[in-house]
């Protein structure tokens, strides 16, 4: 249990890269400008928001996660919630109070709850 734990919350943690990734793509093809400066800062910002991500996996989605596994009562919508929750508690706290930072931070926290999930059932249908 432990070891499926570890690797899904590390595959959760590909999340800042995903959505940097995806938001370069997209605004260096959209905006005016050269697209690899774009898309590199915007990828770098993503990086550099990671610990909300870490912070949302180690005090909302991993706990939460357990607390239902013990009760039998694993509620996919409510991880991701803790996830969104999270997300949005940390980033306004560190990081952002308001705009884009804000909510590209509570989806990206979001979308790490979500991989967790994924890993963790990929690895027991093994």
């Amino acid at each position: 249990m432990k070891h499926q734990l570890a690797k899904s919350v590390a595959l959760s943690l590909l999340s800042p890269v995903i959505v940097g990734s995806l938001l370069g793509l997209y605004y260096g093809l959209t905006v005016n400008g050269d697209v690899t400066t774009i898309f590199l800062q915007l990828l770098m910002t993503a990086i550099a928001n990671a610990h909300i991500v870490g912070l949302t996996m180690a005090a909302f989605v991993v706990p939460g996660y357990l607390l239902m596994f013990k009760y039998a009562k694993v509620n996919y919508s409510g991880v991701l919630t803790l996830g969104l929750l999270g997300g949005a508690i940390f980033s306004f706290l560190l990081s952002a109070t308001t705009g884009e930072i804000f909510l590209i931070n509570s989806v990206m926290s979001a979308f790490a709850a979500g991989l967790f999930l994924f890993g963790l059932r990929k690895s027991s249908k093994k």
